[in-house]
C-alpha cells in the first residue's frame, strides 16, 4: 500500500507547508485569543488571504494587517522571493456541532379549548383538521 503523500503532487505539497508555516508565523504575532481563529489561506497574486470564524476578528486583523505583512514578507524572503503588498480577509464560520433544538413549550389546556372553538368556524376542511389536531395537543384526555 502506498502513502498517501504520494498521491499529491510534491508542488502541491510544498504550497500546504509554506501555508501551514505563514499560519503558525501569523499566529505567533497575534494575541492568543485572536490566534486560534486565523489562518492563512492563500499567497495568490501578491495577495495575503486570511481566513477568519468571527467578524470581530476579521477586524482587528484590517487594524494590524501593515505589522501582518512586514513580518510574513520577512519568513516569505526565504521561500517566495516575492513580497505581498495586500491583505484579503474572509470570514468563514468552522463546522460546528448542530445546536439542540430548544424545547417546546406545550400548550395550554384553555389554549387548546379556544382553537378547538375556533377550528368550529372555519370553512377550509384542512385548516380546520389541522386547528383540530393542533387542539388536541394541548387537552389532557
Amino acid at each position: 500500500m502506498q502513502k498517501l503523500s504520494s498521491y499529491i503532487s510534491t508542488g502541491l505539497q510544498a504550497k500546504t507547508r509554506l501555508l501551514h508555516r505563514l499560519t503558525l508565523s501569523l499566529r505567533m504575532q497575534l494575541p492568543a485569543t485572536l490566534a486560534s481563529h486565523c489562518w492563512v489561506a492563500s499567497t495568490e497574486n501578491r495577495t495575503l488571504t486570511i481566513i477568519t470564524d468571527d467578524p470581530g476578528h476579521a477586524s482587528l486583523l484590517r487594524y494590524q494587517q501593515y505589522e501582518i505583512l512586514k513580518q510574513l514578507n520577512q519568513e516569505l524572503d526565504l521561500a517566495a522571493r516575492e513580497y505581498l503588498n495586500r491583505i484579503k480577509i474572509k470570514i468563514r464560520k468552522t463546522a460546528s456541532e448542530p445546536k439542540q433544538p430548544t424545547p417546546t413549550t406545550p400548550l395550554s389546556e384553555p389554549s387548546a379549548r379556544h382553537i378547538d372553538a375556533c377550528a368550529e368556524h372555519v370553512r377550509d376542511h384542512a385548516l380546520k383538521e389541522a386547528l383540530h389536531r393542533l387542539a388536541r395537543q394541548g387537552r389532557k384526555d
